[in-house]
């Protein structure tokens, strides 16, 4: 019966579409843009925006009032963050073929510029909405908010710079001032409450119990459907991976000049240069925030609030990645599970429909050609400022201030002030939390390679990696035992008995910095210096690393498809340029270290 509903549903909306003749056109805010020089109002990181003032307080209420639009409305919250997954309908009348999943492009090399229009339909939204709420303000006031809605852009949380979420997205009340006065009002950035509960057709409960929850839960406290979430256990283990997102996030950018394996964590080619991408620490977040909840469920992520500030937070890397190497672009690549529009096995390109998503009201449809550039929908961010500079000092001062935030190395390193301190061992010296040989100014990069088949489990799971003792029995505990190294999250749906069968394995790509943790090993005085012959017998002895079922459960590393875990080190030449990056030579494979750990890689193993 269910299925019989959700066929007539797509016929509805089908005659319903064809008799429509405009689409919604997706431009993004373009208030306070400067059309003769293209300087943009900057989108904030959310700890910077929450002490804006009259901004904030229009964001908090634009987000409540788009939070209380009726279900059914194509431009309520419920449809916009439908589109990334369930209720898997058409929006904007971009039929498709495929009922078993959203629009969203993973495992693509669509996978960056998909989001980019995504993102400005939600901005554009919640911008339409803050002039309305700024023009009810008493006139005393008025000027001031409507000012501060001009210029409105949502803000994107950096969980590289500080992972832990702040009490902004996880107090259930938040105070601001309204039209009527200072007011404590439900927080739009806590959760989403279904209102109602979508049907059977929508979420079905063969997906239960994130279908079931009667709002967006984070590491919920149950499978009941008025479970609350755990953000404290969410905190810790984002601390816990506070250090491995930081220098992932560096290496990527600093290292990757290639579109195609920076952009998605499906790429198959040459990995010499790491198997990290964006896509891959984005699914990660997603993993630790959800933890069982909504954020780690690709169809039903869209949901939570705190969706839009990660995918922001994502989208900003991106520019600032085009930003440094903007010569590199999207190259065709085979989407082997597909999307809502397209097929599995097809090819996309810098051509293909970023669909649902219209560019204008005839109904054509972004590209990744004509959603490359931020100032397409009106906005940018601190670290890119390219108005009124070339190509070439853009890619220097994108540089310069990426160094400046993320640059383990560097003096100002926001992790930790032991990080910053300096130590003497042996002509070597720990500066930033980085080792390196003085004369040459040389070091070494370790780094544990992953490969698995994404759909090895029945959802979204973790794969632990520890350096030292034996890991704890208890499977809960992994995430955040003090001899973790870092937690790799498979970010998938978590009813995959639905999902296309003829596929075959769907392998994905991911990385974990080590260095970290060896320097703090070298600095304690337990290793010598980060040499293969000293650190190679070290890892066989001490590296480990087991798995967390979707359900949280540990399971057998043999039980995992096609899992690998390998390690590698990379040869790095130190540079002094503040606006300039290290060299990295090719990886170094380095099988001694795993050959005889299960799913370990083996001699023969290639990258």
């Amino acid at each position: 019966m269910a299925a019989l509903e959700h066929l007539l549903y797509l016929l509805l909306v089908s005659i319903f579409s064809a008799t429509v003749n405009a689409a919604y056109a997706i431009t993004g805010p373009q208030g306070g843009v400067n059309a003769q020089t293209g300087e943009r109002p900057f989108r904030q990181e959310l700890r910077t925006f929450a002490n804006s003032g009259a901004a904030w307080d229009l964001y908090i209420q634009a987000l409540a009032q788009l939070q209380s639009v009726n279900q059914g409305d194509l431009l309520s919250y419920y449809q916009i963050g439908g589109i990334h997954g369930r209720p898997f309908i058409p929006w904007d009348g971009s039929n498709g073929p495929n009922g078993f999943t959203g629009y969203c492009t993973h495992n693509s090399i669509l996978f960056p510029p998909w989001h980019r229009p995504y993102l400005a339909l939600f901005e554009q939204v919640l911008w339409n909405n803050a002039q309305t709420i700024a023009a009810s303000y008493p006139s005393a006031q008025k000027a001031k908010y409507q000012a501060a809605a001009v210029t409105f852009r949502i803000p994107y949380w950096d969980w590289a710079l500080s992972p832990q979420m702040p009490s902004t997205l996880t107090s259930s009340q938040i105070s601001i001032n309204t039209p009527t006065g200072q007011k404590s009002i439900s927080n739009p950035l806590h959760q989403y409450a279904f209102h109602p509960q979508p049907s059977n057709s929508d979420f079905p409960t063969s997906d239960a119990p994130i279908s079931t929850y009667v709002k967006t839960v984070r590491y919920p406290t149950s499978s009941s459907p008025t479970a609350n979430s755990q953000e404290n256990k969410v905190n810790a283990q984002l601390q816990a991976n506070g250090d491995s997102l930081h220098d992932s996030i560096y290496l990527l950018i600093s290292r990757q000049s290639d579109y195609a394996p920076f952009s998605n964590q499906g790429y198959t080619g040459n990995n010499s240069q790491g198997y990290d991408s964006l896509e891959s620490v984005h699914g990660t977040i997603h993993v630790l925030v959800g933890n069982g909840g909504h954020m780690a469920d690709v169809p039903y992520a869209g949901f939570d609030p705190i969706f839009w500030l990660h995918h922001a937070n994502v989208d900003r890397l991106f520019a600032i990645w085009q930003a440094i190497y903007p010569n590199s672009y999207v190259t065709p690549q085979v989407n082997q599970f597909g999307t809502f529009t397209t097929n599995p096995g097809a090819s996309e390109d810098v051509n293909t429909p970023l669909t649902p998503f219209h560019k204008d009201t005839a109904g054509n449809f972004y590209t990744s050609v004509t959603a490359r550039q931020t100032r397409t929908f009106g906005y940018s961010y601190p670290e890119v400022q390219d108005w009124g500079v070339d190509a070439t000092t853009l890619a220097k001062n994108t540089r310069a201030a990426f160094k400046k935030l993320y640059d383990p190395t560097n003096q100002f390193t926001p992790r930790s002030l032991s990080s910053r301190q300096l130590k003497i061992t042996e002509g070597n010296v720990v500066s930033g939390g980085i080792l390196r040989n003085v004369s040459a100014n040389t070091y070494r990069e370790w780094l544990i390679n992953i490969e698995v088949d994404k759909y090895a489990l029945s959802g979204s799971f973790l794969i632990h990696f520890f350096l030292g003792a034996s890991p704890p029995t208890d499977p809960a505990s992994w995430s955040t035992d003090p001899s973790l190294v870092a937690s790799f999250g498979v970010f998938v749906s978590s009813n995959t008995s639905s999902l296309p069968t003829d596929t075959g394995a769907v392998i994905i790509y991911g990385q974990v910095p080590l260095t970290r943790k060896l320097v703090a090993a070298v600095s304690a005085g337990t290793l010598q210096d980060l040499e293969p012959g000293t650190i190679t017998p070290y890892l066989a002895s001490n590296l480990q690393w087991r798995v967390q079922g979707p359900e949280g459960q540990g399971v057998p590393v043999g039980d995992v498809g096609g899992l690998v875990v390998s390690v590698a080190d990379q040869h790095v030449e130190k540079t002094d340029a503040v606006d300039q990056f290290d060299r990295y030579g090719d990886l170094v494979l380095h099988t001694n270290v795993t050959e005889n750990k299960g799913a370990g890689a083996r001699e023969g193993y290639g990258l």
